[in-house]
């Protein structure tokens, strides 16, 4: 395992238990100090909202190509976005941004009344002083599916921008 892996894997640990057990993570990938820093802070992320109650399988997000198709598979190691996309801080938002905002855009299309943030940036990037209320939102979500955005997902066999 590489050094940024475990980095990134440690920060995700340790910003993650205190907020919510182990649910709720913050993405953060060391290469943005290399290219010159954030703009926004990291992303918050709830992945058993994602993987558990909305049933997004896991090579939806996580990928590796080989010859246009992804071969990644549950139990392979997770990779950050900047070993494949570093070049450049505005290839590697781009990476982070369209894993995410493709899946979240088409359900958008479908059913516009779905809580899928697409504009507004702190939907993602939480700023410290709206953790709380966002936390709320999220355990709200896990716990009350809303059963016409399952029948989207499901339907769409939502992928990602990829």
């Amino acid at each position: 395992m590489s050094k940024k892996t475990i980095f990134f894997l440690l920060c995700l640990t340790i910003l993650a238990g205190p907020l919510f057990g182990a649910e709720l993570l913050y993405f953060t990938d060391p290469a943005f100090q290399d290219l010159g820093g954030k703009t926004q802070p990291s992303t918050l992320f709830s992945h058993d909202l994602h993987a558990v109650t909305y049933q997004v399988s896991c090579d939806t997000c996580h990928h590796v190509y080989a010859n246009g198709k992804n071969v990644w598979k549950e139990g392979d190691p997770v990779q950050l976005c900047s070993d494949c996309h570093g070049g450049s801080k505005a290839e590697l938002v781009n990476a982070y941004h369209m894993n995410c905002w493709g899946c979240h855009k088409r359900i958008k299309q479908a059913y516009a009344a779905a809580d899928a943030p697409t504009s507004n940036c702190k939907k993602c990037h939480v700023p410290q002083d709206k953790l709380e209320k966002e936390k709320k939102n999220i355990q709200r979500k896990t716990e009350n599916k809303n059963k016409k955005l399952m029948r989207v997902i499901n339907k769409l066999k939502t992928k990602s921008f990829y």
